[in-house]
């Protein structure tokens, strides 16, 4: 017999004791008081494993015979702990695992909380326990299923924010929430919540000090949040009606650039030998060029000198954008008369007859 075998015939042998409850037989040294009822164990074992453990039963704080009083965890889910400790096995249920972590985090059983942490990362994700499993990922810093909470929240953004537990998110775990999700979605969904939050988080701050301003609290409170909103995918009455009245949360320049980013929407060309261009289309019909831009991936330009462009053919806009001139640009992106895209340098924008 190998001596790993030995070792595992004597661990089982110890856990059947433990599992018999036996106080006559068992010779254990340690009584825990759960819930009005009596579980025995050893001192050996458990303080071996863990600190708490060694701690808590160290003869400077209990005395020989002395029951030891257990709350906050029930019987059942502190006896399938101590099970764990002395068969390496216990049940994790979806009704426990809450409870099971912690216990594995105030006992400081590392491989415990790592066996946890295993069946959370398998639990099904939905409105339901999302916040319950934020909350313990960010409790317990569980590495594995914080990536996996983020991530659902962050596509399942519009209904996430409806839920009140929301206001009472963490800022990092917004920040982290909002920078995975999809940009082109529910961004005005998106900036009513978080400016609520913001709002929650202010008045119970003005409330505590009444001598702060409460538009300052809450700019202070979302200001690093956001960057993380894409302006340019909200709608024209939402801007006006709604973020431009809350103008205090922005510089000038910022309100500027929002508005930028509402009328324009940023393309990158790349060439076959890799150089990057970063232009700007503008106009009303956004999602339609938009569209365009996108199918346009890996075709190569029809060349003029000075002027290169895609045959898109598609319809002209209603409203035709002014460009302005810049000294310091030399190509511009342009969405011409013709229904092509086509980016120009300075000097040829004005030497045809394909107008922007």
């Amino acid at each position: 017999m190998s001596a790993e075998r030995i070792q595992y015939e004597f661990s089982m042998q110890r856990f059947e004791v433990f599992k018999a409850q036996d106080p006559e037989n068992g010779d254990f040294d340690v009584v825990f008081e759960i819930q009005g009822k009596k579980l025995y164990a050893h001192k050996s074992i458990l303080t071996l494993i863990s600190s708490t453990f060694k701690s808590m039963l160290s003869e400077r704080w209990t005395k020989p015979n002395e029951l030891i009083k257990i709350e906050g965890y029930t019987f059942d889910d502190f006896k399938e702990f101590l099970t764990f400790i002395y068969s390496g096995k216990c049940q994790l249920t979806k009704d426990n695992i809450f409870s099971m972590t912690d216990i594995a985090e105030f006992y400081g059983v590392q491989v415990f909380k790592t066996i946890c942490e295993e069946f959370l990362t398998k639990m099904e994700l939905n409105l339901e326990n999302i916040y319950q499993m934020i909350g313990i990922s960010n409790k317990y810093s569980l590495a594995k299923l914080n990536p996996l909470v983020i991530d659902f929240a962050s596509k399942n953004i519009s209904t996430f924010f409806k839920n009140k537990q929301f206001y009472e998110l963490e800022k990092c775990i917004l920040k982290k929430i909002l920078e995975l999700s999809d940009k082109t979605k529910h961004q005005e969904d998106v900036f009513e919540a978080v400016y609520q939050w913001g709002e929650k988080q202010a008045k119970e701050a003005v409330e505590t000090d009444n001598g702060l301003d409460l538009n300052e609290t809450i700019k202070k409170q979302i200001s690093d949040v956001l960057p993380f909103i894409e302006y340019g995918f909200m709608g024209t009455k939402f801007l006006a009606t709604v973020v431009y009245r809350k103008a205090f949360l922005f510089t000038d320049d910022e309100l500027h650039n929002i508005l930028l980013a509402h009328i324009g929407n940023k393309v990158q060309i790349v060439d076959e030998n890799g150089k990057k261009m970063k232009g700007e289309i503008q106009c009303n019909e956004i999602k339609n060029v938009v569209d365009v831009i996108k199918s346009q991936k890996n075709v190569y330009p029809s060349i003029s000198c000075g002027y290169y462009y895609w045959n898109t053919k598609q319809s002209k806009p209603s409203t035709p954008s002014k460009l302005i001139i810049n000294e310091k640009i030399d190509w511009y992106l342009v969405y011409d008369s013709d229904g092509d895209i086509a980016i120009k340098r300075r000097f040829f924008l004005f030497s045809t007859n394909r107008s922007v």
